[in-house]
């Protein structure tokens, strides 16, 4: 039970230094109207194929859940829940959110919606926090204003490629869907393949079409012919076309990608560092529904944002802007370390699960995988290899 009483410790130290303001703290959460990856796509065999449920769950519990290091130092936390429907609202609710004092807005919005309202936004004094958009180019654009929780395309497939590696599966078939989210996926792959020096043998497309025209790109037995590998990773956001290719490839290989092997932020059935606590208290919250990766980023970016304003006892936005970027954060995420954010491109540090649909296989950084200051900068984009976009 390690993990349900992490925060006693911080909240027994507010107590004795005192705290400096005494304030009800708004903190913005803003999502999409009517949010297509919250929608259960369901196909014609009633099989659901993306997991139901709003990740404002996961926020709705970090809140509940640092009530007792908000009341000692006084402060009453308020999540602000709003909704837009496109690009010029959500900005529209941004600016409106800042002029009313809420100096951090966690964002569950498509790697578009972030970039746009981002930008239109570098200039408020508010720090947006990007909880569910996993595209690379995010991380590249340098905005000020902007931070991640969720895990970038580079690191769940730095994770994925430290197990090959550590398994000496080193040959790799890649089969990628048609979709711009399939190849941004593939691309973070191939980056980490070329980093540990895994031989892509081929990287081929597959279609959901069904017209024997398209049969090389839509039969898994030929898509996944003539060719020697030692596993195929596929890149397939929807999830339609892997869930038919384990155990029908021409080879006996196993599969890893968009199904089979997973690579995320959290997995139900992890049960280290107090994770089945976290887990526990997450399903009786929301009736039963098991947290995901996107429920872990928005819990662990309500928890960031309490304990920065709990830690540096201010109203001044700039002073809580500095500590929750700085080294002096540390959050207990459940995954046996603490948690902060790279400053070079402010995404916040944390071990990735590598899962199937039941049970956690591995947690990356691996051993024997080291970083000059941090291993867990061997997952992601690293201080070197970074630049602004």
């Amino acid at each position: 039970m390690a993990s349900t009483f992490a925060v006693l410790p911080l909240a027994a130290s507010l107590l004795l230094s005192g705290a400096a303001f005494s304030a009800e703290v708004r903190i913005g959460y803003l999502g999409l109207k009517d949010d297509p990856r919250y929608h259960p796509d369901v196909v014609y065999t009633r099989i659901e194929i993306a997991p139901g449920g709003n990740p404002i769950d996961g926020a709705t519990m970090g809140v509940e859940e640092l009530k007792v290091v908000s009341d000692a130092v006084d402060q009453q936390v308020v999540l602000d829940h709003q909704e837009a429907a496109d690009a010029a609202a959500l900005v529209a609710k941004v600016n409106e959110m800042a002029a009313a004092g809420e100096q951090f807005i966690i964002l569950d919005l498509p790697a578009d919606l972030v970039d746009q309202v981002a930008a239109a936004t570098k200039d408020q004094p508010v720090t947006l926090v990007n909880a569910t958009a996993p595209e690379d180019y995010l991380r590249s654009r340098c905005y000020p204003n902007l931070l991640h929780t969720a895990a970038s395309d580079r690191m769940l497939s730095d994770a994925m490629v430290q197990l090959l590696r550590t398994r000496n599966w080193t040959k790799v078939l890649m089969l990628v869907g048609p979709e711009a989210r399939d190849k941004s996926m593939a691309a973070a792959f191939r980056a980490s393949a070329e980093r540990l020096r895994l031989n892509i043998v081929d990287e081929r497309e597959f279609t959901l079409a069904t017209d024997p025209a398209n049969r090389d790109k839509n039969n898994t037995l030929l898509v996944t012919g003539n060719a020697d590998y030692d596993l195929v990773f596929v890149a397939d956001h929807q999830g339609e076309f892997a869930r038919y290719l384990p155990y029908d490839t021409q080879l006996p290989r196993l599969v890893v990608g968009s199904t089979g092997l997973v690579a995320s932020e959290w997995q139900w059935s992890w049960d280290r560092d107090g994770s089945t606590q976290v887990t526990s208290r997450f399903e009786t919250l929301t009736d039963g529904r098991r947290m995901t990766g996107q429920d872990w980023s928005t819990w662990i970016a309500a928890k960031a944002v309490v304990t920065a304003y709990a830690k540096a006892r201010t109203g001044e936005y700039q002073k809580t802007a500095d500590y929750i970027r700085g080294n002096r954060l540390k959050i207990d995420g459940a995954k046996g370390v603490q948690l902060n954010f790279r400053p070079w491109d402010g995404q916040m540090r944390f071990p990735i699960v590598l899962a199937t649909h039941n049970a956690v296989i591995a947690e990356a950084p691996l051993e024997g995988f080291l970083h000059e200051t941090n291993t867990l900068d061997t997952l992601g984009t690293d201080q070197p290899e970074h630049t602004c976009q």
